[in-house]
């Protein structure tokens, strides 16, 4: 058979009229199978038809495969049947849908699944068109069933019968005619004369027998029909065979439907059709497996007469030199002792083996490799003696085949076991060898070059591409993989996965004080811990720095979740070892579920980070679940960070300031600068609305920056707004502090502002200063220098006040506000105040502060020995704008003490307690 790929061809207009008729007769004798109360015969074999030239002639033909089907619908409308059924315009029209439904979808589905073009071509390409054509038939029956049951309810015909046979209908009749169409369409023409007439007499004889039996027993005697197509398929060409399958097919149908009784067409003929289905099936898919072997077989003697000229003109050219060695006997004699050198002296391992695996031949580099002598190895198995168990089957079967087959040579990777022990990995060229000696008997060569070094090199790049080289955990390369078919798992099973998401807490003082080395052998620890808390199953990675992650591959949902993260917190908390000490170090953990939180790794890592960072919030050293409201916090986040970012453009932040008045004589003796944020949709929002997320979005060394050289510029105006000098004080937050180059930025904006740095003061959290005393120590003393004053504010807050005031180089300090609040009403909290006052005064610090709101807090400073006094019971925060009219209304002897100001005098006196 021609092997030629079919290809598309084009209608010619002359043609045309020719497949028309071709539609019309072939609809006429689809409507002589008329069953009883039926829309469509039961053979249709303008589906056929049109399925052929979508086949041969591509998408091309969709148009004369569309009016076709009109045509045919327009026959079976036109011809009696057995009993009247009304055909209507919408009938017609599903109909035709019927008869253009089954060609199109047929050959589009066949062409998106199969790499064929023909499906005459394999075995696999029939099989595609035999699924793609059941396909297509139901899909084209489902428009008839419709309108059945909507237009037509009280039809004989049930919906699931009518189904069935409309889908029998445009399968029996695809298959019928299609094959034998398609098979004439590559063979180009009909041949001149018939090969094998006899043959061909002789079997329609028997066929017209077959038929002649089955006018008396129609269903008993179809099955002698199969052995009939099989001898057409096994002995007839691919045209013929499938010509003749379609003869017998249509015969048989044809035979049957006379034979039977009107009133038994129904389930009997169903049963007559489904049964020369399965025979043209069966019979076509033996013809095209015949054809794919002669393909293969031809495909085959096509190499071997290739490979047979090859060596042809190899033993011209062995002739040649034989002649010409003869003319040179001694020389030939040398050149064939290089040979035997070249054999034994070769760097590469050299095997000869015979049929039976055993080895004949053996160099010497094959004994350095194996550490065998000749004499040891000869004779013994190559395959038992030499490799391991699970490749043997493998290259057992490899040699076989090249010794066994027209292939000359092959390739293959084992591993070899040598006398010392030690295993190798060896690429092996297999050639046959065809030799004279040993009463003929095949031979192969082995050519082995070891490759242990590059396997081992890949083998480390593998796994530097998915594992952490310091911890010996997944990274995030293979995590996401791990997490992905996890996820996957999950979804098809219905179980649940996590991943826990675990930061070490403050990992980075660790790196600082004990080193780095310290620091990874702490993280090597952690993975160690990490390893003995979860299965074996589950998957640990670092995803990077101090940040792990966990994927709990199968889980019994939140509580089993929860049961193992208390484990990895527990385990993070054991003392651990380090190089310079011991340390102990807790761990902030998020958990997610999946698919409860999230279907995707990309989200459940995003969940898992945002329940790590509330952990964090919450105090550290716990496991926080993620939560819906989690997302939302980050998408608010989210939206104010950007609105802080536009807000930094388009300036809309400004500066309020609250007065510091003497507590003895009410005077203003400074100002405390308090940024705010004029958000055009929320109004005036304070620093705690947004101070957070300028902090972790970077944006708050800008605004710090701003703070400062705005309050520096405005300090100068209010000088002369005073009349007197009243110092500005700004805050300083943890990050502005830690800033390398703080004292050269405020160095470089009071230069540029030319404001006297006295009238400066920078108020810093007692919080901020008490883990980093000696860097503290050397950054105020730097501050102190250009000339700015120093504020300790949040005075009594945290726990070594006394080590401050001992050693740094404050001003003044400032009362903590919620001791204030608590110090009316609490003895205890009243006392600590008190002594923190007193202490500040012995030290000769100025005593401030700041948050007083009520009387009984005045009076109570007042009498603790307070100097100076801030707050909403005397001015509220104000613009820069209206300063200009306080400081008017003052010189004209406005006072912001309240009117219910009690005059109580202070404790002792202090060289501050003047007019500042």
């Amino acid at each position: 058979m021609n092997t030629t790929e079919l290809q598309p061809r084009g209608l010619k207009w002359r043609s045309v009229l020719g497949h028309i008729a071709m539609f019309l007769v072939l609809a006429v004798v689809s409507s002589a199978f008329n069953t009883s109360g039926a829309y469509v015969p039961a053979l249709w074999l303008p589906s056929g038809y049109g399925l052929a030239l979508m086949f041969i002639s591509g998408s091309r033909a969709l148009p004369l495969v569309f009016v076709g089907a009109i045509i045919s619908a327009w026959v079976q409308a036109l011809m009696p049947v057995a009993e009247p059924v009304k055909m209507t315009p919408v009938m017609l029209t599903v109909l035709s849908t019927y008869g253009f439904i089954v060609p199109v979808v047929t050959w589009w589905s066949y062409h998106k699944t199969s790499r064929q073009p023909s499906p005459l071509v394999s075995y696999k390409a029939f099989l595609w068109l035999l699924g793609t054509l059941t396909l297509a038939s139901v899909v084209a029956t489902l428009p008839l069933v419709f309108h059945t049951l909507l237009f037509q309810p009280e039809s004989a015909m049930a919906g699931d019968s009518l189904l069935l046979r409309g889908s029998f209908s445009a399968f029996l009749g695809s298959l019928i005619i299609a094959p034998a169409i398609i098979a004439i369409g590559k063979a180009s023409a009909f041949p001149r004369r018939v090969q094998r007439p006899a043959e061909w007499f002789v079997w329609f004889l028997t066929l017209g027998f077959v038929i002649t039996m089955a006018s008396y027993e129609p269903v008993q005697t179809l099955f002698l029909l199969l052995p009939l197509m099989t001898w057409a398929a096994t002995r007839f060409s691919l045209p013929g065979a499938m010509l003749a399958i379609g003869i017998a097919a249509l015969s048989g149908l044809a035979c049957s439907f006379v034979a039977l009784p009107l009133d038994q067409n129904g389930n009997l003929y169903l049963l007559t059709e489904t049964l020369i289905a399965m025979m043209v099936a069966a019979s076509c898919y033996v013809r095209v497996l015949l054809e794919d072997r002669e393909r293969i077989e031809n495909g085959l003697e096509a190499v071997v007469e290739e490979r047979t000229r090859e060596l042809q003109l190899t033993n011209y050219e062995l002739k040649d030199e034989i002649f010409v060695r003869q003319q040179a006997e001694k020389s030939f004699r040398r050149s064939s002792r290089h040979y035997r050198a070249l054999f034994e002296t070769a760097s590469n391992p050299i095997v000869v083996i015979d049929d039976r695996i055993r080895i004949r031949q053996w160099n010497g580099a094959a004994e350095i490799l194996f550490g065998y002598s000749r004499d040891e190895a000869v004779g013994r198995s190559l395959t038992d003696a030499f490799i391991p168990r699970e490749q043997k089957d493998e290259l057992a079967w490899k040699i076989l085949k090249v010794l066994n087959s027209g292939l000359t040579q092959d390739t293959i990777e084992t591993q070899i076991k040598s006398f010392s022990g030690n295993r190798h990995i060896i690429l092996w060229n297999l050639n046959r060898l065809h030799e004279d000696e040993d009463d003929g008997r095949a031979q192969l060569i082995l050519i082995g070059q070891d490759i242990s070094e590059i396997r081992r090199t890949q083998d480390q790049l593998h796994y530097l591409a998915h594992y952490d080289v310091l911890t010996d955990t997944a990274n995030r390369r293979l995590f996401e993989d791990r997490c992905r078919q996890a996820i996957t798992s999950s979804l098809r099973h219905g179980h649940h996965c996590a991943l826990i998401g675990l930061d070490i807490d403050h990992f980075k003082r660790i790196n600082d004080t004990l080193g780095h080395d310290a620091g990874d052998h702490l993280l090597q620890e952690i993975a160690r811990r990490l390893g003995e808390n979860v299965r074996e199953e589950d998957t640990i990675a670092r995803l990077g720095g101090d940040e792990f992650a966990v994927l709990l591959s199968q889980v019994s949902g939140a509580e089993g979740c929860e049961k193992v993260a208390r484990g990895l917190l527990d385990a993070m908390t054991r003392p651990i070892a380090v190089p310079g000490g011991e340390v102990i170090i807790t761990s902030s953990i998020g958990i997610t579920l999946a698919p409860d939180d999230g279907r995707s790794y990309e989200q459940l890592l995003k969940n898992a980070d945002m329940a790590m960072y509330r952990a964090k919030k919450a105090g550290r050293n716990n496991l926080q679940f993620f939560s819906s409201d989690m997302n939302e916090d980050m998408l608010r986040q989210m939206s104010l960070e950007h609105e802080l970012r536009e807000a930094i453009k388009a300036g809309q932040f400004e500066l309020h300031y609250q007065p510091v008045i003497n507590a003895k004589s009410g005077k203003i003796v400074g100002l405390e600068a308090l940024l705010r944020w004029h958000h055009p949709e929320k109004g005036m929002l304070v620093p705690k609305d947004f101070i957070d997320v300028a902090e972790q979005t970077g944006q708050l060394q800008a605004l710090g920056e701003w703070v400062c050289h705005n309050a520096c510029l405005q300090a100068r105006a209010i000088q002369a707004m005073s009349g007197y000098p009243v110092p500005v004080s700004i805050n300083l937050s943890s990050r502005q502090y830690n800033h390398p180059k703080l004292t050269e930025q405020l160095g470089r904006i009071i230069g540029e502002t030319r404001l006297d740095p006295t009238l400066l003061l920078i108020e810093i959290d007692e919080r901020i200063l008490s883990d980093r005393l000696e860097e503290t120590a050397k950054t105020l003393a730097q501050l102190k220098e250009l000339g700015i004053g120093l504020v300790l504010d949040r005075f009594g807050s945290g726990l070594s006040s006394l080590r401050l005031l001992r050693e740094l180089p404050f001003d003044q300090v400032k009362i903590d506000q919620h001791l204030l609040r608590h110090a009316t009403t609490e003895e205890s909290t009243g006392a600590i105040v008190h002594t923190l006052i007193n202490l500040a005064r012995q030290l000769s610090l100025t005593v401030a502060a700041t948050g007083i709101e009520t009387a009984d807090q005045d009076s109570f400073l007042r009498q603790a020995g307070c100097h100076l006094l801030q707050g909403h019971r005397f001015c509220p925060a104000i613009s820069s704008e209206e300063l200009a009219a306080l400081f008017q209304r003052v010189k004209q002897g406005y006072t912001l003490l309240p009117a219910d100001q009690f005059s109580l005098p202070l404790s002792g006196e202090s060289p501050h307690t003047g007019d500042q």
